[in-house]
């Protein structure tokens, strides 16, 4: 009896994940159908699918088919999406300007993310000319929708003085907040001014606290600035304590 419950639970399992495989393979097929039917949130999620490879073959080119026709109903975050598409390559030509107009339209729409890149290419002079200026309204208005990434790079440009009057007490506040949000750039960024004291008191421990949090995400500065702030605080122990002197073994 209990081989035969063995079976039926065997075979009930089975079933069961060949019932969710044909449900999971059907799904993309009635996702399609609503996207040719105009349905924005099937077309948007089918772009985002296929640039994922979720359920379907990995494909940027259907992405950016998927994106181009969310982006012309006005979607935001379909715009946003395209315009990353187009500023690196991929399934379509690389094409800077358009990423740009693209990144602009999502912006002007208030999408956090789009504001931010926006700014980005200003700093960098990505598809425009370099303006700080122009950099720090997208970068602001991106930060003050709680945007992690913005919030280090405005914190930056106050650093640099791009755009502002440097003022290291406003960048590390910036810093703070996308660094308490979990950035990991933020965390090493504030572990560096607690090392070097700027627009911060200077706090060896508190540097190695923040640069922790950001060597546990994998961020590469992060282990160079661990050594230093290691090595800084084991000098600044000699220096308290005095060297060690060495026993004399000699009778």
């Amino acid at each position: 009896m209990m081989i035969a419950a063995s079976v039926r639970t065997t075979c009930w399992l089975i079933y069961l994940l060949l019932l969710v495989a044909v449900l999971r393979a059907g799904e993309p097929r009635e996702l399609e159908s609503r996207a040719k039917a105009g349905d924005l949130e099937a077309q948007l999620e089918l772009g985002e699918r296929y640039y994922l490879g979720e359920g379907v073959p990995r494909d940027p080119a259907k992405s950016a088919h998927w994106f181009q026709k969310a982006a012309d109903q006005g979607s935001a975050k379909a715009q946003c999406n395209l315009g990353v598409l187009y500023k690196v390559g991929e399934g379509v030509p690389r094409n800077q300007a358009k990423a740009v107009d693209l990144m602009r339209q999502a912006a002007q729409q208030g999408h956090a993310q789009a504001q931010y890149n926006l700014g980005i290419y200003y700093v960098r002079g990505e598809g425009v000319p370099v303006d700080y200026s122009r950099a720090l309204v997208w970068l602001r208005k991106s930060a003050d929708q709680g945007y992690a990434p913005a919030m280090c790079d405005l914190g930056i440009c106050y650093e640099n003085g791009e755009g502002v009057k440097q003022d290291f007490k406003e960048a590390a506040r910036w810093v703070r907040k996308s660094a308490e949000l979990g950035w990991p750039m933020g965390q090493y960024q504030l572990a560096f001014y607690y090392y070097h004291g700027a627009g911060v008191p200077k706090d060896l421990q508190k540097a190695a606290e923040w640069n922790r949090k950001a060597i546990e995400q994998g961020y590469p500065e992060a282990m160079g600035l661990d050594q230093a702030i290691r090595l800084e605080i084991a000098r600044a122990r000699v220096d308290q304590t005095g060297p060690r002197r060495k026993k004399n073994t000699n009778p």
